[in-house]
């Protein structure tokens, strides 16, 4: 049976090239995410989009809980600073399925421990436009959801990517979830370094208000610094736990 994850038209050299080097365990996570494309057209959406965001944690296995952490924390930020996007089902599951796209990279490139070079940045950069175009057919995650998806790694000084939008022109879901994926980036383990304390995360966050990311939601992220110091606890005592 094909699996079927990209609807036609052109591909980068680095997409094409990210999709040669498919090993045994992903196209195994390939066709659990086809499996669950299907669901979602059968209309067992929420089940389906945890399903997805674990399935994907199974490739990238330095992830840990990382998605429903950061779904956590985006949510703390956007009670303060874009209550509209709290009860926003697509920009909730666009928060779980943020860096679905990393399904195309490479094991090799994923879980590198050490810097990445130019050509692997630029495969990994694509994961962005991978991800949105992978769930792009589902209707239920347009709107907020895909834009948190496409648009996560944009920078509020517009040196990011994938279309190096800056301020306001990034969509309020990304920029509340940049912070929220940085945090959980930087207090957890990584194939390349181990995880930082929550003080040296804190003083980075603070530290890029108007560079990197948004300075409003930096400032929510200082209010709410205990509350989400409080849901980290959680998660590592349930980890603990298991």
């Amino acid at each position: 049976m094909g699996v079927t994850l990209f609807r036609r038209g052109s591909q980068t050299d680095a997409e094409a090239e990210g999709q040669a080097e498919l090993s045994a365990e992903d196209l195994r996570v390939l066709l659990e995410i086809e499996r669950g494309q299907r669901l979602l057209l059968e209309g067992a959406y929420e089940s389906t989009v945890v399903a997805l965001a674990r399935a994907l944690e199974s490739k990238d296995s330095g992830t840990g809980a990382h998605s429903e952490r950061v779904r956590q924390y985006a949510l703390g930020l956007a009670d303060a600073v874009a209550p509209e996007l709290l009860g926003d089902t697509s920009a909730e599951h666009g928060f779980l399925l943020h860096d679905v796209g990393k399904i195309g990279i490479p094991d090799s490139v994923l879980r590198k421990p050490g810097p990445l070079d130019p050509d692997e940045r630029r495969l990994m950069e694509t994961h962005t436009l991978v991800g949105e175009r992978m769930l792009s057919d589902v209707m239920l995650l347009h709107g907020a959801g895909l834009k948190v998806v496409r648009s996560h790694h944009e920078r509020w000084d517009g040196r990011g990517y994938p279309d190096r939008l800056a301020g306001d022109e990034i969509p309020v879901g990304a920029r509340v979830f940049a912070v929220a994926d940085t945090l959980d980036a930087l207090t957890n383990d990584r194939p390349y370094r181990a995880a930082g304390s929550w003080k040296d995360a804190r003083e980075l966050i603070v530290s890029e208000a108007s560079q990197q990311f948004d300075p409003e939601v930096v400032e929510a992220f200082r209010e709410r610094e205990q509350a989400l110091r409080s849901l980290q606890r959680e998660f590592a005592g349930n980890a603990a736990l298991n």
